[in-house]
């Protein structure tokens, strides 16, 4: 009589305390991003303000990342992830004391900031900890919490503002809270591989990428330029018709699709190599906004955002399980780091790509959403100059 098939080792503890730090930073984060426009303009900014504090925001986490990566393949990997989240919760709170644009501008990037150190090391820290098997699974329970915090922060702040009206600051300074919990989780329950730790690799391997890495970054590079704003997702919902007051259910929504879809896509990453799962992200993506395009009423409109989650879900953990599985032995945080530069560093063209498109007159919305599909086309179509991977199951 055959034996059952044994059953895939449990995640390690570390890897769903790296969960829950997602879940707990995007929730304070979150609960604070989508007032910063009517906080800034309340304080007297402008909107080229509000365009400059994100976009300062993105870049000063896009230059982090790679630097921090490599670091990490040198010191370790814990105490950048306890720089980075520490900065972002001890910072964020900061906006509640602030009474100038250009301090609402500083906080942010310096929230950001943090969010550049820690995202590489956090990776490769995930890398370090799982074996193969298991990876997509790690990578997927990650990103599923980190979009339920996504989806609960704007939520548990329109709650809070609704219970005790004009009190935003104090929203602001109680994002302390989520802050601290993130710190005494880190603290807990993360930590090194053993003798992977400061000093393991008295030489770790250069940050060169091999060329099926250079392909792979490049694919991503792609897609990021597509992947513009969600904003804009959220824009063409209001201007079908759902009114101001249920745009953040729009948003909430699409949160949950994207965290249903990391739970499965990263088990099925598993069974099937990264690569794949990763094409049939970006091809669902390009479908989703190939019908945004066409798309003119709200009833066809929502499940459409809705697919544009579950792409995003399917492709995120794909997406760094394949990073995990091309990165040399000891040199997971500079693979890392160059996926993170290379996603980042496209944050700015691609708003300014779709804002410039959607401008175009009555048909730029669907200019820039076929625009976007057709650059996440173009990124499958690099994806298969990626070649022939070594099998995920013994990479790495």
């Amino acid at each position: 009589m055959a034996s059952p098939p044994a059953s895939p080792p449990a995640l390690p503890p570390a890897v769903r305390g790296l969960g829950w730090t997602s879940f707990l930073t995007d929730l304070s984060s979150e609960a604070i991003y989508p007032l910063l426009p009517a906080f800034i303009r309340s304080l007297g900014g402008t909107s080229v303000e509000i365009g400059l504090g994100d976009g300062l925001a993105n870049a000063v986490a896009a230059v982090a990342r790679l630097p921090a990566g490599v670091a990490s393949d040198r010191i370790g990997r814990r105490p950048l992830v306890l720089l980075g989240y520490g900065l972002s919760a001890l910072v964020r709170p900061v906006m509640g004391l602030v009474w100038a644009p250009a301090g609402v501008i500083l906080v942010r990037a310096a929230d950001r900031l943090g969010k550049g150190i820690r995202s590489a090391p956090r990776d490769a820290l995930v890398a370090d900890l799982t074996a193969p098997e298991i990876r997509g699974r790690a990578f997927g329970h990650i990103r599923a919490l980190d979009h339920a915090g996504a989806a609960l922060g704007p939520l548990a702040a329109s709650l809070f503002l609704f219970a005790f009206p004009d009190r935003l600051r104090t929203l602001f300074l109680l994002t302390l809270l989520p802050g601290l919990a993130t710190l005494a989780v880190i603290w807990r329950c993360v930590h090194d591989v053993p003798g992977r730790a400061a000093g393991a690799h008295a030489r770790p391997p250069a940050a060169r990428l091999t060329r099926r890495q250079g392909i792979l970054l490049v694919a991503v590079g792609l897609w990021a330029l597509g992947a513009s704003s969600e904003q804009f997702l959220l824009l063409r919902a209001g201007e079908l018709g759902v009114p101001a007051a249920l745009v953040p259910l729009v948003w909430l929504g699409v949160s949950i699709a994207k965290s249903a879809a990391a739970v499965v896509a990263g088990r099925f990453t598993d069974r099937r190599h990264p690569a794949a799962v990763l094409a049939a992200g970006w091809l669902l993506f390009a479908a989703a906004y190939a019908g945004l395009a066409t798309s003119g009423q709200l009833a066809t409109t929502l499940p459409l955002l809705a697919a544009v989650g579950v792409a995003y879900g399917l492709a995120e953990p794909a997406e760094r399980a394949l990073v995990a599985a091309l990165a040399p032995a000891g040199g997971a945080g500079g693979a890392f780091g160059w996926y993170a530069f290379a996603q980042g560093v496209m944050a700015l063209p691609a708003g300014l790509l779709a804002g410039w498109l959607w401008a175009r007159g009555p048909h730029g919305a669907g200019l820039a959403f076929a625009a976007t599909a057709a650059l996440a086309l173009a990124a499958c179509g690099l994806l298969a100059g990626v070649g022939r991977l070594t099998d995920s199951r013994t990479a790495g």
